[in-house]
């Protein structure tokens, strides 16, 4: 794909030491990608912890109000973390998707 850009976005990337405009957003963008990829990793790994389990572990467990591992966590308390630790594992996936397919220089 052929993409014409304003002449001082070309200049200016080339004056910082890119070789294009498009080379500097994908620099960037995969920088961006990456702090995203962790931040979501990050809070996966917070649920793991708390819980002591993967999330797919946990949606599995959830409906069980016997289950002793996830007895001594409220309802609401499960409910919440749940949803957020789902987000977050969908989040994660789709982050790490795109800065995958930013590092080979293909289309996302």
């Amino acid at each position: 794909m052929i993409v014409q850009l304003e002449p001082a976005l070309e200049n200016t990337a080339h004056a910082l030491g890119y070789q294009s405009a498009v080379d500097f957003a994908r620099i960037e963008l995969k920088h961006r990608a990456a702090q995203q990829l962790a931040y979501f990793r990050s809070r996966v790994e917070l649920y793991e912890q708390k819980y002591g389990m993967s999330f797919e572990d946990f949606t599995q467990r959830v409906p069980n109000p016997d289950d002793a591992a996830l007895k001594r966590f409220g309802i609401f308390e499960k409910e919440d973390d749940g949803m957020d630790w789902e987000n977050s594992v969908h989040s994660m996936r789709f982050y790490q998707d795109q800065l995958d397919a930013l590092i080979r220089g293909g289309n996302a």
